[in-house]
Formats: structure tokens, C-alpha cells, sequence
């Protein structure tokens, strides 16, 4: 059976002729004989996470692109994130690839997913460029209600819940310019902010959306308060603390939510710069801060 390589390219040139498209893969084709070389572009694939299985494939021709010998990641430029993804992808399924550079912390959601998804429960999550969005999110199985947000959206900002098809026609023509991910609605009564400071877990917040909005963070009008640490079991803290670990974060806020039907608890975001200073509750986090801040000073510890 023939070996199969497959060649992936930051963007899919105007000119299927160029030789980073047509010429790369024809060289190697001749060169290594009995073996099938197939090229594509970052663009042309479509990223499913989380919800207890992830794919990653080609939107027309519909490959796997796990399902290759060896993938080479020749070009990533401006798709670092999308890079980073399928690096993930790749090694979480024992997929031979170059480059191993890509195994690195993203910055986006689609990213962080995928990095995190080995070890952590995630929602299911689908991302594709804006001309496959519609038909993945479509073929993924994933069914109103549904979160559509903005990949590196911020407090909420542009976050949209989605009754039906036509809403999500609605707000991807609204967004054109905007990289939209979607993700599984999960019924809750809030969310958690797990503040992860130093490796520990020293504060934890149950976050309400106000009422009419299904967003829960206290950016869009929400309420916050402290709960008691010993409310949650350990291994729900020990999550937290390990999600802020994967992404080599001291200092986190590490956003929980509890699924009230099932009961199970899944890792929604995992925030670089939580609000310390201000925002809710700004007492209790400036003297979980503070408590941080004395450890490594009393201590050895290098951050």
C-alpha cells in the first residue's frame, strides 16, 4: 500500500500552478516514487474539539488528515493559530509531523481547545474558514442552541446564542471579517472563575448572567460571588489548577461550567489576564493576589 504525505500550506495561492501549491508536491511525488502526495491549505480544513471525540478535515474532499503517514506543515505565516491546532491534533492521534515548534500554547480558542482537550474535558467546538462555517457546523451534528463567538473575543464581546440556523446565517454575514468559532451550549445556573494564583487554586467565583442574557460575565452586566473551595470536589479544583498549568499560566482565571443536566463540569476558557484590581469582587482577588505575592517573596520559587 502506498505511503501517504500530505503537505500543508498557510493559504491556497490564486494560482494553483505556483510552486508552493502544484510544484512542491509534484517534486516530491517524482523524487519518492511510490508514495502519494496530497497539498492543502489551512483555510481548506475544518477543526472539531472537545465533546468527547475531534477531527480535524479537508471541507471538500474529506480526509482526515490524521488518516496520513507524515504531514508536513510547510508554510504557517499569519495561521499560527491554526497551526498550533493541528500540531495538537496530530500528536494527540500519534501522526508523524513537521514541525514540532507548533506544540506551543495559542492564544485564541480554537488553540487552546485542541491543546487542552488531552487532558481536560472541553465543549464541542467547530471552527472553519467563513466560506465552510455554515456547512461545518451543520455536518458536525451541533444543533440550536449554540454559542457563536469571535475566536479572540474578550468579556463577552461578540458572543451570540443561536435558536436556529437563520440566526447563525444572521450573525455570520454581520461578521464576515470576524474568525467566528462554534461551540456546544451548555444549560448552567453560571459559571465558575477558578483563580488560579501562584499554582493554587485561592479564589473561586460563581458568576450569573443578568437576567435575559445567557451570558454570565460580570464585563456584561453579571453578578459574582464567593463560594466556599470546599463546595467543589478536589478534582474539579485540581482541573483548574491543571488547566492553568497546560498553559503555563501562574496567574489565571480558569472558567468552569457545570452542565445542569448531566452534572458534568467542562473547561470553557482559561484567561491570561484576570481581572485583579477591579470588577467584581476586587477585595477578596487583590488579597488572593497579595497571598501570592508573599509566597514568592518568603520563598525560594522562581516564577
Amino acid at each position: 500500500m502506498k505511503k501517504k504525505v500530505l503537505i500543508i500550506v498557510s493559504k491556497k495561492p490564486k494560482d494553483e500552478n505556483s510552486f508552493n501549491w502544484f510544484g512542491l508536491s509534484r517534486w516530491l511525488q517524482q523524487l519518492l516514487g511510490d508514495v502519494e502526495v496530497q497539498i492543502t491549505a489551512f483555510d481548506q480544513l475544518v477543526y472539531v474539539s472537545g465533546g468527547g471525540c475531534s477531527e480535524i478535515y479537508h471541507s471538500i474532499e474529506g480526509y482526515d488528515i490524521a488518516n496520513f503517514d507524515l504531514v508536513l506543515i510547510r508554510t504557517v505565516g499569519d495561521e499560527l493559530e491554526r497551526g498550533i491546532a493541528v500540531a495538537h491534533y496530530l500528536d494527540q492521534k500519534g501522526t508523524p509531523f513537521t514541525d514540532s515548534y507548533l506544540l506551543t500554547q495559542g492564544k485564541g480558542k480554537l488553540a487552546c481547545s485542541f491543546a487542552r482537550q488531552k487532558y481536560l474535558p472541553v465543549p464541542k467546538t467547530v471552527y472553519a474558514s467563513q466560506l465552510f462555517i455554515a456547512t461545518a457546523i451543520k455536518n458536525s451534528k451541533l444543533r440550536p442552541p449554540f454559542v457563536l463567538k469571535a475566536d479572540n473575543g474578550k468579556k463577552g464581546r461578540d458572543n451570540f446564542l443561536i435558536q436556529s440556523f437563520e440566526d447563525m446565517e444572521d450573525v455570520l454575514q454581520r461578521f464576515q471579517d470576524t474568525t467566528m468559532i462554534a461551540q456546544e451550549y451548555i444549560p448552567n445556573r453560571g459559571d465558575y472563575r477558578f483563580l488560579v494564583l501562584g499554582g493554587k487554586v485561592r479564589l473561586i467565583l460563581l458568576r450569573k448572567g443578568k437576567e435575559g442574557s445567557y451570558l454570565n460575565n460580570t464585563s456584561q452586566g453579571g453578578s459574582a460571588e464567593v463560594i466556599n473551595a470546599k463546595n467543589f470536589p478536589r478534582d474539579i479544583i485540581d482541573k483548574a489548577e491543571q488547566a492553568a498549568k497546560i498553559e503555563q499560566l501562574e496567574v489565571a482565571g480558569v472558567d468552569i461550567i457545570q452542565d445542569i443536566t448531566t452534572g458534568e463540569y467542562y473547561i470553557l476558557e482559561v484567561n491570561r489576564a484576570p481581572q485583579i484590581a477591579t470588577g467584581a469582587c476586587n477585595d477578596e482577588k487583590m488579597i488572593a493576589y497579595s497571598e501570592m505575592v508573599a509566597e514568592y517573596l518568603s520563598s525560594d520559587k522562581s516564577l
